[in-house]
């Protein structure tokens, strides 16, 4: 017989996200959700518990690989392979919002391209975007994976992407997953090292942009760029 009170439960919390969207749930709620779709016949509040102990965020079980996630008790392939879709296919989405547009170098358009681009990466990377004479952008690379201090020692990369894309300005990017979204004293001291070293061959950054998620801190526009 079918168990009225978790199908009850699951129409329920269907509804309410039909009605509400996802910003009233709690974040077992959206492990709940998800998981009715791969596990049928099971109480997924159980579950969706028990990857939030393993895993300690609702960020870091979507984060998960697929064998860490089978190895908690009760989650099988398909539901695996679900949860870790999850992340890169809002990387996916955010990605399709701009593809086929120009855009533009002004502060709020780059800002959240850059957000498109690497705001939902559980991992650290410093990218940049080469820039037109009338700020579009012409070429995007992800110069290294880690921190921006990692990536300063790595001038020639920036040097050589500039050079080869034929750069009016570079706009320079880097995630931070932890959370915090104000630059470091590391990021103002590489950021100074990147732009001495880029206008010694006649390229100028006109801003580097720190994504957190949807949010990003621009220094053009706090008024700490090196000129």
């Amino acid at each position: 017989m079918p168990d009225n009170t978790h199908s009850g439960h699951r129409a329920r919390l269907r509804e309410r996200f039909e009605k509400e969207g996802l910003d009233g749930f709690q974040p077992h709620e959206v492990l709940e959700l998800l998981l009715f779709y791969a596990v049928p016949r099971r109480d997924t509040n159980e579950l969706a518990h028990r990857l939030l102990e393993r895993f300690g965020s609702l960020d870091k079980v979507f984060d998960a690989g697929i064998d860490s996630l089978i190895a908690v008790d009760g989650i099988g392939y398909n539901s695996a392979v679900l949860l870790r879709l999850m992340q890169p296919a809002a990387q996916y989405y955010m990605r399709e919002r701009f593809r086929g547009k120009k855009v533009c170098g002004c502060t709020e358009d780059m800002g959240a391209y850059m957000c498109s681009r690497i705001g939902m990466l559980g991992k650290e990377v410093f990218v940049a975007a080469a820039l037109d004479s009338v700020r579009r952008e012409t070429a995007f690379r992800v110069i290294s994976d880690g921190l921006v201090t990692q990536a300063a020692v790595q001038l020639r990369r920036l040097a050589e992407f500039a050079l080869s894309s034929h750069a009016e300005s570079l706009v320079i990017a880097h995630n931070h997953v932890s959370g915090r979204l104000e630059p470091s004293q590391s990021d103002r001291d590489a950021t100074s090292a990147i732009c001495r070293s880029l206008l010694g061959i006649g390229v100028k950054v006109t801003d580097h942009i720190i994504v957190c998620g949807d949010r990003y801190y621009s220094f053009a526009e706090a008024g700490i760029l090196p000129v």
